[in-house]
Parts: structure tokens; sequence; C-alpha cells
């Protein structure tokens, strides 16, 4: 069974203290429990061999965590391209030394993508990365661009103090050899732009006139979201929100850290329950989905809005909640 896409995160632990992160909302655990970190012993019975010679991309993207923060995360990722896989990396990179990130670059190679955060420039970037310094994770970036190697991209979200040093940073990334640029328009309260060309245009004002409609994006991108402890879920909102202290906004059956735990049951297996096309076909319904399903996935709202730009050809792309890749 071939497998275009798994997401996961090595730890649900992090550096930063993002303002809007989902770590500040109110949760039902310990997010340093040792039992939401994942070894390298235990990471290879999750993904075992079998899983990994029938899969495209394994992305390490965060709900809560930053999986540089896993001290095995070389091993990990070393593991990982034992098979081929290719692997994009979602990072503050405001942990190591350039040392360790040159490391980082020469485990992976050119099919292989690592997203660096960098939400402005020096005087900007740390308003909204707290306990991140811009010239730490720029360094470190510019290690693993020295290896020649992976993709390194710039993923710059706009905030109102920020918008006026886009074009700036821009060219600071093609200056230093960055492969792509991105801006990322946020939702959040924290710093929003109030005007401008990077505003979010999150809600319509014509919810009479939209179509009331459920589009699973993770659907159509064949791809699923495995927490640390080993859960499956349909994407990483429905895992994200499973730890929230009221997790009512979707439903998660009695028997699912059992049923849907990849220690338990294979991942394989998983994803091929008869669950995913019911659940499907509910989604269908739009005034009885989920909550969580209509605000992500509802075309009442788009998710994401996210621009990204080739740097050596110039071609752009344009994210929203159907097309996106991570």
């Amino acid at each position: 069974m071939k497998i275009r896409q798994l997401t996961t995160e090595l730890t649900f632990r992090c550096n930063a203290k993002c303002p809007a992160c989902h770590r500040i909302k109110p949760l039902r655990i310990d997010l340093n429990d040792k039992q939401y970190t994942i070894s390298l012993e235990r990471f290879k019975t999750l993904f075992n061999p079998e899983l990994l010679e029938n899969l495209e991309w394994l992305v390490l993207n965060g709900n809560f965590g930053d999986s540089i923060m896993n001290r095995e995360f070389r091993e990990i990722i070393s593991y990982v391209k034992e098979y081929n896989v290719k692997l994009n990396i979602h990072t503050n990179g405001g942990i190591h030394d350039t040392d360790y990130w040159k490391d980082v670059g020469n485990i992976l190679d050119r099919f292989d993508i690592i997203n660096f955060d960098l939400d402005g420039l020096s005087d900007t970037h740390h308003i909204y990365r707290i306990n991140t310094h811009f010239e730490t994770v720029f360094n470190n970036a510019k290690a693993v661009i020295s290896t020649n190697r992976p993709q390194v991209h710039w993923k710059y979200i706009v905030f109102e103090y920020n918008k006026h040093q886009v074009e700036k940073a821009k060219a600071l990334a093609i200056k230093e050899g960055f492969n792509t640029f991105s801006t990322v328009k946020t939702s959040r309260e924290f710093g929003r732009p109030t005007s401008g060309k990077f505003v979010h245009t999150k809600k319509t004002n014509e919810y009479e006139k939209a179509e009331k409609k459920i589009h699973c994006v993770w659907k159509d991108w064949n791809k699923w979201y495995i927490s640390p402890e080993g859960l499956v879920f349909r994407c990483c909102w429905t895992g994200g929100h499973y730890y929230d202290n009221d997790n009512s906004r979707f439903y998660y059956p009695s028997d699912f850290e059992q049923k849907f735990n990849g220690f338990e049951v294979p991942i394989q297996k998983i994803i091929s329950y008869n669950y995913w096309n019911k659940l499907e076909l509910y989604l269908q319904g739009y005034e009885r989905a989920f909550s969580l399903c209509k605000s992500q996935c509802g075309k009442l709202l788009s998710s994401r809005e996210k621009i990204e730009e080739n740097l050596n050809t110039g071609e752009k792309t344009y994210f929203d909640a159907f097309n996106q890749i991570s």
C-alpha cells in the first residue's frame, strides 16, 4: 500500500514560546512528559521498514513541539533516509550550533526540504518567536545551505510590525542561497496586519452565498497525522485538539487509543479502516458536521494563505486550504 505523506512530530517539547501557539491553550496533558517524546527505538517500531518502504514523504511539523528538541533527531532522520523517504522538516531553528546543522544537512539529500521560521529580521523576529534569536536561526539555516544538499526554505509569517521588511528579507534570502521564500498571512490576533496586502481574509461576510461544504484537504493529499505516542489522526487539527481540556469539537471513538494506536495496530492497517470512508460520508452533511471540520475545511473559511516563491526561477505558488502540501 503506497502512502503519499505522513506527518508527525518527534516531541511535544519546544524551546520557543510563541504567543498564539496551541501550547498555551488549556490542555489535559503535560507536554513535557516523556511519553510525548519518541525514542529512536520506539520510532523504528512505529515507522517500521515495511511502512517506510511504501512511504513517499515524511513531514516533521508540530502541533505543539519542534522535532529538533528530540535528542535523537539526527539518528531518527538518518534511519528514515535509509529507506529513501523524502523529508520535509519544519523548525524554528533556534537551538544547536552550526556544526550540528551541518550534520543535519549532510544527512539529507536534494529531494529533502528544511523550512526555517524567520518572521522578520534581527529587530523584529523575536517579537513573536519568543526565546529564539534571528542571528542564531539565520546562521543555522546558512550552515545547512553550505552543505549544498537539501532545499532550504525561509517561511515568513507577516505581522503588522514586520510587514515593511518582507522585501528586504527576500533579498537577503536570495543573497544567502535559500531555495524558496514564503509569506504567510496570519489570522492570529497577535500582531496581525490591519491594512495592506498581507491582511488575512479568513472570514467571508457573505455566508448565505458561500457553498456550505466540508472539503477534507488531508484526504485529497492522502496524508495522516501521527502523534509521538503513536495515535493516528486524519489531520493535524483533529490530532492537536484531541489533547484539549474540552475536545468536543470533533468525535473520537471511545476505543480510539486502542484501535488507532500505531504501537498496537500497524499504521498501514489503521489508515485502511473503513472508518475514514464513513467519516467522509458523515462530513457531507454540513449542518451536522463537527465544528472543527467546519472551521478548518469548510468553504466558508480558509485555513491558510501563503505565497511561496522559488528564488531561482521566480515562480510563485499560491497556497490555500485546498492545495497545501504541509
